[in-house]
């Protein structure tokens, strides 16, 4: 007999938090000043999206996103401003990152953590970007102000953290919430 009961799920995704850097803000405030552009609350990389994923699921990635742990952190550069598909056609506005090593690897990791789970994933080409925004009408002053934008240097960090989160929405957007977070090794050699 199949147990028909609905499945207890949970809207998720893998990131890095982006701090909120003053070129960040300075742009978050300008695309808010657009009619037709959604903005994001909270900025963040997303690593890998999972969308809705049994309970049970993400607690057996969470214990297996613990080996994460033993990667060392690594710098992120977060510049240049643009749109998705491109600034004519803009759906998605965003800012690129550059990621260092070992980024990839722990990339690697990540997806065969999710293969490993039985967690089905976006497993679309991975384009470093923090998203901004979302846009349902294009407008001349937001193309404006990709071009203004399209060399935008907002500094750079050390990602020493890697999250799980939750993704509720709601009327007012997207409320995201961490699930577990795991602490990269430090960058300095250890005594």
């Amino acid at each position: 007999m199949v147990n028909r009961e609905k499945m207890e799920t949970i809207r998720s995704f893998v990131s890095i938090a982006i701090p909120e850097t003053p070129q960040v803000r300075d742009a978050l405030v300008k695309l808010r000043g657009i009619q037709g552009v959604g903005v994001s609350k909270e900025v963040h990389l997303t690593l890998r999206f999972l969308g809705d994923v049994e309970t049970k699921k993400i607690k057996e990635l969470s214990a297996k996103m613990k080996a994460l742990e033993e990667y060392r952190s690594f710098s992120v550069d977060v510049k240049g401003m643009g749109a998705f598909p491109n600034i004519r056609e803009p759906r998605v506005v965003w800012i690129g990152a550059d990621l260092g090593s070992p980024f990839s690897e722990i990339l690697s990791s990540l997806d065969k953590m999710l293969d490993d789970a039985s967690i089905d994933y976006d497993r679309k080409p991975f384009k470093a970007h923090v998203t901004l925004g979302r846009v349902k009408s294009p407008s001349a002053k937001l193309t404006s102000i990709l071009t203004e934008y399209r060399d935008l240097d907002a500094g750079s960090f050390q990602c020493d953290r890697i999250s799980l989160m939750s993704s509720q929405l709601t009327p007012g957007g997207a409320k995201h919430s961490v699930i577990a977070s795991f602490k990269l090794a430090d960058d300095q050699p250890r005594t």
